[in-house]
């Protein structure tokens, strides 16, 4: 069921939206200032509802600060404001970060039903452009004229068009979502859904809700119905990253839908037919976690039906300098910089570099030069492991030259405290309990800083291109 969030600080409003929208068939949920919508919405481990209705007017933070903040932390749901006292600067601002309508008070129930069908129908429209746009990239996203990456899409072109299982094998930053959205795009099923959660990423207790979904009343917040990520996936395709890292309790269910082609919701008693093709990933080895007991073997087999290995960086280092190249250039678009020019050196130092991060680590130094780095970029600005060949420093710093960057204080401590962190997650695989644990402080405080300076687990078009 389509989830709304309604951020109104009067009461009466509030209830006479919370009305309107369970009238037009959706399920709302209230809050009464944007420091809870954003307590809501900013954690990357919470799924965003499908439309945000929003004052403007609040008390303490306003709303177009609220769609300021998640528009920056790239988390802002399709947007409507009601409000009857935005001003035109106000207006003009928040239509540019994203905000589809605004709906001036006193609304009519015709004029609020109208905008909400508009603004749902434009954000399916939009998520149907960028699935067209995946497609449309298909295999090129899988950049590399090896023999090893030449294998690697050879297999996805003979696994891609079968409704097979695919169990996706390779380290940490190697490409393995990438691989996933290419099977997507080349199957039969590629008009329909594409569906993807990352089984490290979500707490072990909101897993099962996220897969199956619940009844109303099944659990205190369950306050509708709501369908889980395999019936949202029916039609098309189920992508289970770092599945390795799935509780064994809950693999048995997997395990049941997988053999009946059924789910059941958390509170139910009765059984939903689904037609979902499940591609799975991990970076651990499931051979050994079934000897160790820790991944059931039954459920190893259902998944492993047509298994790929994504090759590791160091397996096909004729590809450096092609990819290094590529991630220079895109950042040097996303900062509005002219691409400097790299001496020749530099290429020979990535190419007998190990690169245990693999193609996310060489990304991250591509970026980092970009910002710290001068023109021309030379072997004085990487790294002394890279130069070295040894492993990577636990903060992955940057030595820096005479010809650095120079930046203001602030925000070169804000550039240093993502990396560390960032460096924390990929030793962890980005699984964030773990990296805060290591960090020393609250899983939750960690969810805050990845949002507030922006970070994000690498996905498409930066996992493993």
């Amino acid at each position: 069921m389509t989830a709304v969030l309604i951020v109104e600080d009067d009461p009466k409003i509030r209830a006479n939206l919370l009305f309107q929208v369970r009238e037009e068939g959706l399920a709302p949920e209230a809050v009464e200032n944007a420091e809870a919508a954003l307590a809501r919405l900013e954690p990357p481990d919470r799924p965003l509802p499908d439309l945000l209705l929003l004052d403007v007017r609040l008390p303490g933070m306003s709303g177009v600060d609220l769609v300021r903040r998640l528009a920056d932390a790239d988390r802002l749901p399709a947007t409507i404001i009601v409000s009857g006292e935005a001003s035109i600067t106000e207006t003009v601002e928040a239509l540019k970060l994203g905000v589809h309508d605004f709906i001036e008070k006193p609304f009519t129930k015709q004029r609020l039903a109208r905008s909400i069908r508009n603004t749902l129908e434009s954000r399916a429209l939009r998520r149907q452009v960028a699935e067209l746009e995946s497609r449309l990239a298909g295999e090129a996203s899988i950049l590399g004229s090896s023999a090893a990456i030449a294998e690697l899409r050879s297999r996805i072109a003979r696994a891609a068009p079968t409704d097979s299982r695919v169990l996706i094998l390779g380290e940490s930053g190697s490409g393995k979502e990438l691989v996933a959205d290419a099977l997507y795009g080349g199957s039969r099923r590629s008009d329909g859904p594409f569906v993807k959660i990352n089984c490290a990423a979500i707490p072990a207790q909101l897993i099962e809700d996220e897969l199956f979904g619940h009844a109303k009343g099944a659990f205190t917040d369950a306050r509708s119905d709501k369908a889980g990520l395999f019936e949202e996936a029916d039609g098309g395709t189920l992508f289970l990253d770092e599945i390795g890292d799935m509780e064994y309790g809950l693999q048995s269910r997997l395990l049941r839908v997988l053999e009946d082609g059924r789910v059941r919701r958390v509170g139910e008693t009765r059984d939903r037919p689904i037609d979902v093709r499940v591609i799975a990933a991990t970076h651990t080895d499931l051979e050994a976690a079934v000897r160790d007991k820790r991944f059931r073997e039954d459920l190893y087999f259902r998944l492993a039906h047509l298994p790929i290995r994504v090759p590791p960086l160091r397996e096909h280092k004729d590809d450096v300098r092609l990819l290094f190249e590529h991630f220079v250039s895109r950042f040097c678009r996303r900062q509005r910089r002219r691409a400097p020019a790299i001496e020749e050196p530099v290429f020979e130092a990535l190419e007998s570099y190990s690169w245990p991060g693999n193609v996310r680590e060489l990304a991250s130094l591509a970026e980092r030069l970009v910002v710290f780095g001068g023109d021309p970029v030379t072997v004085g600005q990487l790294p002394s492991p890279v130069v070295e060949g040894g492993p990577p420093p636990a903060a992955g710093l940057v030595r820096l030259d005479d010809g650095f960057s120079v930046l203001p204080l602030k925000r070169f401590k804000t550039l240093c405290e993502k990396e560390y962190i960032e460096r924390v997650l990929e030793r962890t695989g980005w699984n964030v309990a773990a990296a805060a644990r290591l960090l020393g402080i609250q899983r939750t405080y960690l969810h805050q800083k990845l949002a507030a300076l922006g970070s994000k687990r690498p996905g498409r078009g930066s996992e493993g291109e």
